[in-house]
């Protein structure tokens, strides 16, 4: 059985950096559904619930591995404010996709299929109740399991440090480790499709402390100038840039180090209200309706006018539904050589990397100019 039943979904070592005077024991938050700040919350009690990850040791073992590779890392970076070493941007590597995959929104999210072919008539049997905390323990655990078959699928990103010289300071959240895409947001291409991790110009962000954040870029998309790996953030619009993207990812609270900040974090957040997607899924229901020639057609339908026929398949598609941030940071460039690869298919745009280290299933991939 697990160690202790209190797991948390982002660790208290990134909390820390955020807390009052980087003690880590208090933290000022903003929350969103109160839309007021609220100060010295204690951190051992943010962003965490009883056996997320269930009762397996072995599983919550390897967790605290890597959190406490990161707290190490963060150590580093932060408190002593040294380079990072090759150790240190592995870590970093593994512990932002680790943390995009495990929040509670992350578990949330990959519960809605379960969610969504629950309410399907005749699928639960009689008298039996969808349980949605079943649901996102299995989703929790699935997640766990795809990152270790497939940690690898963000090391052709390139890394990057960014330093805070501004006086506006970074926040961070409750879903901290940011994917986002900002080629598939802009491209009309890109319209009707989803991106996820192996996708071309992904983008991962995940703020270290109110001073410094890690990027995570598609090279064969974006040029980001740098020198030795470290961009000087002097532009006050590019920390708010930054912070926008942790305003429109974030499930229920901000967190940020200075009392006296809270007018600026509860500005930036009037500002993306009406860009938060709520919610932050879409399911469509489908059933099939004739086939002609080799192909099946489907008919969208409502899921109040689906009855249970044995003889008529239904499709159950959910996505995510990804927000647009107000503007990115002066750094994110595009290459003007830039490529991403396709096949013409629902798979979308994927990166070379992804396609080369077997990440892409399919046949028939060919490069896209940017």
């Amino acid at each position: 059985m697990a160690d202790n039943k209190n797991q948390h979904f982002v660790p208290k070592g990134h909390l820390k950096p955020f807390s009052v005077d980087g003690e880590g024991k208090a933290i000022h938050l903003f929350n969103l559904a109160a839309g007021r700040a609220i100060p010295n919350a204690a951190v051992r009690k943010q962003c965490s619930h009883d056996y997320l990850y269930g009762r397996d040791a072995q599983l919550e073992r390897a967790i605290q591995t890597i959190e406490g590779a990161y707290g190490s890392a963060i150590q580093r970076l932060v408190i002593q404010g040294a380079d990072p070493t090759g150790l240190d941007r592995l870590v970093l590597r593994r512990f932002v996709l680790l943390q995009h995959l495990r929040t509670e929104a992350a578990s949330v999210s990959a519960s809605q299929i379960a969610a969504a072919l629950a309410q399907l008539p005749g699928v639960l049997p009689d008298g039996e109740a969808f349980d949605p905390k079943a649901a996102m323990l299995e989703a929790v655990q699935a997640a766990m399991l795809f990152y270790a078959r497939s940690m690898k699928i963000v090391d052709d990103l390139q890394m990057t440090l960014v330093r805070n010289r501004t006086a506006t300071p970074l926040v961070t959240s409750d879903d901290p480790a940011v994917l986002t895409n900002r080629w598939h947001l802009q491209n009309p291409r890109a319209r009707g499709l989803a991106f996820g991790v192996r996708s071309g110009g992904a983008v991962m962000l995940l703020p270290l402390s109110p001073e410094l954040l890690v990027v995570f870029h598609d090279p064969d998309v974006y040029a980001v100038p740098h020198q030795d790996g470290v961009i000087e953030l002097r532009r006050e619009d590019d920390v708010l840039a930054l912070n926008d993207h942790q305003i429109l990812n974030c499930a229920a609270n901000l967190y940020f180090r200075r009392w006296e900040d809270q007018t600026l974090v509860a500005d930036a957040v009037r500002k993306a209200a009406d860009r938060r997607q709520t919610p932050r899924h879409r399911t469509t229901y489908a059933v099939r309706d004739e086939v002609v020639g080799e192909h099946v057609r489907y008919e969208v339908r409502p899921l109040a006018d689906i009855v249970p026929q044995a003889d008529r398949d239904v499709l159950v598609h959910t996505e995510t539904l990804r927000a647009r941030p107000a503007r990115w940071p002066r750094f994110l460039q595009y290459r003007r050589d830039g490529r991403l690869y396709s096949n013409g298919t629902r798979t979308g745009f994927v990166r070379e990397g992804c396609l080369a280290a077997g990440f892409v299933e399919g046949d028939g991939y060919r490069r896209v100019r940017v």
